[in-house]
């Protein structure tokens, strides 16, 4: 980093952050066009969502918001651009004797076919309560009335990859599906994915689809807790403060966007880098044990090539598997967190197969909480500062360790090969849920995994 980006008056900036601090905290922003256009907030929120998801609408943002998007919910999708995408607003569930509607279907795949590949449904809350049932019934839904070229039918069992998702404010509720499908998002999730995409470029794009985007992040904003108008003399006072330092406020900025490009530099090393560190310590080549880094940053795995399935033949696999996250966000925070996991919304995870009564996921969560939970938490106990939520397929086991803020990249690792230490080669841990893993997939599937269980992995 270049010495001149902290070429500031530390006085001055200490006597700023005073008088910045003394100014009333409660008042905020002016309140956006959705603070005062008529109607209900989520609807509203909705229809501006679809549009800027939407690369065919006439915003000039392409997919520059779609893409971080799909990546925030999990879906790593290439080469969107090649791709056709549909995005419908209240699509009904199919099913007879339902009448149920999602707020947004988001759904991909080739021009060509006569069916979707992919999909995210989305149900949106600003200040409502779930209905009752309402995401249950979604999660449990076969097919919907959604539109697709000449078919109107969308089929959950056609579709390679789901994920269903709940966006709330922060501080709401969690959705009361019982079949733990739904993953949450907040509105400040989406908030912080779409400016880190769009800040430095945001004015290449046409004035008007600014302001319009602009706005909506500005509302989104006060919606998480800044709701309150502006008082005109508060700005004015605001604004001269500004004014009267603009150019340490510029180094500071200048500053903080440096930061925020050496932690992005961070996590793209960390991700680049850990595949290669573990392989020295551990013995993948002959072990059963497989590593698949991501480029995105929230998916890096780690795990027997034996919790990896294929009972259908097809892409969307059934698969358990263990997860670090060099993300921005953890390493700001100093963490690394090491995860077992399953996909909690991938569809041959989460329906019902040969005619039986529950899901891969529900008969994995079953086990896990009843005929093998002493074993799993005999195994858990000698693992100091893990947690446990055997009943939640989108964490089952976790545990956060600290990074060293002096040395990140190398503490990181450093923590990396202790989880794996701690976790992939505790033979009791990983036999446990191997032994859960066979019997959900004999009862679900109704033969046996392919292969053989290769044990803890090795040095």
């Amino acid at each position: 980093m270049s010495e001149d980006v902290f070429d500031f008056d530390a006085t001055e900036l200490e006597a700023f952050i005073q008088q910045y601090m003394n100014l009333d905290q409660g008042s905020q922003q002016p309140s956006g066009i959705f603070s005062i256009l008529r109607g209900p907030r989520e609807r509203q929120y909705q229809s501006a969502l679809q549009y800027f998801l939407n690369p065919r609408k006439p915003h000039g943002f392409g997919y520059a918001l779609l893409e971080p998007f799909l990546s925030e919910v999990g879906m790593n999708e290439f080469n969107l651009s090649s791709q056709h995408i549909e995005i419908s607003e209240e699509v009904s569930i199919a099913d007879e004797g339902s009448e149920r509607r999602i707020d947004l279907i988001i759904a991909g795949g080739s021009a060509l076919s006569e069916h979707p590949r992919w999909a995210v449904f989305m149900e949106l809350k600003v200040g409502a309560k779930e209905g009752d049932g309402q995401t249950t019934s979604y999660s449990k839904a076969d097919s919907w009335n959604f539109n697709w070229f000449d078919s109107n039918e969308l089929n959950v069992s056609q579709l390679d990859e789901s994920h269903f998702v709940y966006l709330k404010r922060e501080a709401a509720s969690q959705p009361t599906d019982i079949t733990n499908t739904f993953e949450t998002l907040s509105w400040s999730d989406i908030v912080d994915q779409f400016e880190s995409k769009v800040q430095d470029s945001l004015y290449d794009y046409p004035n008007r689809s600014v302001i319009q985007f602009t706005d909506f992040i500005q509302s989104l904003k006060e919606t998480e807790g800044m709701d309150s108008d502006i008082d005109t003399d508060e700005l004015n006072e605001r604004l001269n403060l500004y004014f009267e330092h603009d150019r340490l406020i510029r180094q500071v900025e200048k500053a903080n966007s440096q930061f925020e490009s050496d932690f992005e530099n961070v996590s793209t090393y960390l991700i680049d880098s850990w595949e290669n560190k573990v392989r020295y310590k551990f013995d993948f080549e002959n072990s059963g044990w497989k590593t698949s880094p991501s480029s995105t940053p929230k998916w890096q795995s780690i795990f027997p090539a034996y919790w990896d399935q294929d009972p259908f033949n097809q892409s969307s696999t059934i698969k358990l598997f263990f997860r670090h996250s060099p993300t921005t966000e953890s390493i700001r925070n100093q963490q690394f967190i090491f995860r077992l996991r399953l996909p909690p919304a991938r569809n041959v995870h989460t329906k019902n197969h040969h005619d039986g009564e529950q899901s891969f996921n529900d008969v994995f969560a079953e086990k896990c909480t009843g005929e093998y939970s002493e074993q799993i938490q005999e195994a858990l106990n000698h693992i100091d500062g893990s947690e446990s939520r055997l009943d939640s397929a989108s964490g089952l086991v976790k545990k956060t360790y600290p990074l060293d803020p002096n040395n990140l990249t190398e503490s990181y690792f450093g923590q990396l090969e202790r989880a794996v230490e701690e976790f992939c080669r505790n033979e009791e841990l990983v036999t446990a849920f191997d032994r859960v893993f066979e019997d959900s997939y004999e009862t679900v599937f109704d033969m046996k995994p392919e292969g053989e269980f290769p044990g803890p992995l090795p040095e």
